[in-house]
């Protein structure tokens, strides 16, 4: 049998940069989904998700976490149904352990009622250990 081939995860810095027109930013929450954890993306004190900005989150690592729980990364944006809140996530960054293991430009996933949810049709990290 072979030794475990997950890596375990120390440490996931997030990097996020909202869309720079007008109507692309979000006083709404935004959930990063990964497959085997959910986060709620808030910084105290400081307002997310604003037009051109880039936010940075270093994320709680759960204990016991390894590279098989990130089946998938999707983003969720929650919110008032009835609102016409969108928001356009123009960028993407996932470093884990001090490694880049997504990074994604010009993405232009626009989040809003009907479509509240995006997922990286390329992401790849953890799957290696199936």
């Amino acid at each position: 049998m072979t030794a475990n081939k997950y890596e375990p995860i120390q440490e996931i810095i997030l990097e996020i940069t909202t869309g720079s027109k007008r109507k692309d930013a979000t006083d709404d929450a935004v959930i990063l989904d990964i497959g085997g954890h959910s986060w709620e993306l808030d910084l105290p004190k400081y307002d997310d998700f604003e037009r051109g900005k880039t936010d940075r989150y270093e994320l709680a690592v759960p204990e016991g976490m390894d590279s098989s729980w990130f089946r998938f990364l999707c983003f969720k944006k929650k919110g008032d149904l009835q609102r016409d809140d969108e928001w356009l996530l123009a960028k993407v960054k996932l470093t884990i352990n001090s490694k880049v293991v997504y990074e994604k430009d010009n993405l232009n996933a626009l989040l809003k009622v009907d479509r509240n949810r995006w997922c990286a049709p390329d992401f790849s990290y953890g799957k290696a250990g199936e």
